[in-house]
């Protein structure tokens, strides 16, 4: 599948009307990428796109569903913003363990990080496939 036959599912989709508003705005954006291009975007770069659209008050609610509905476009990943040794990115399966328990060893030393929410970056990809 690719990005316009994505957008043309979702299109169809019964998703509340203003979600599903910035869901294709945001999808439009992401058509326009270069190859290689979209592995490392983040909540400015969606914001900056959208500008005055009123699909910004409705950007996270949007983004969740492209990385989450079936056949999602995007991935959510994260870094660790950490003071030493800058952006530390972390494994999907490191990300994951974060978000289901709230709970960070650091990628370097292997130490609990403490506050890792407060710590940790989020930023979404384009699928392989896309």
């Amino acid at each position: 599948m690719d990005i316009a036959e994505f957008r043309n599912r979702l299109a169809d989709s019964r998703l509340e009307p203003r979600i599903l508003s910035a869901c294709l705005a945001i999808t439009d954006i992401l058509a326009k990428l270069r190859p290689g291009d979209g592995q490392h975007l983040g909540l400015p770069f969606f914001y900056e796109r959208l500008g005055e659209s009123p699909d910004r008050d409705s950007l996270l609610p949007a983004l969740s569903i492209l990385s989450s509905k079936d056949g999602a476009i995007l991935e959510v990943h994260g870094y660790l913003d950490d003071a030493e040794e800058g952006q530390l990115h972390l494994s999907n399966e490191d990300f994951r363990e974060l978000l289901h328990n709230g709970k960070l060893a650091h990628p370097t030393s292997g130490e609990l990080v403490s506050n890792p929410l407060e710590q940790v970056r989020i930023f979404y990809s384009l699928r392989g496939e896309f």
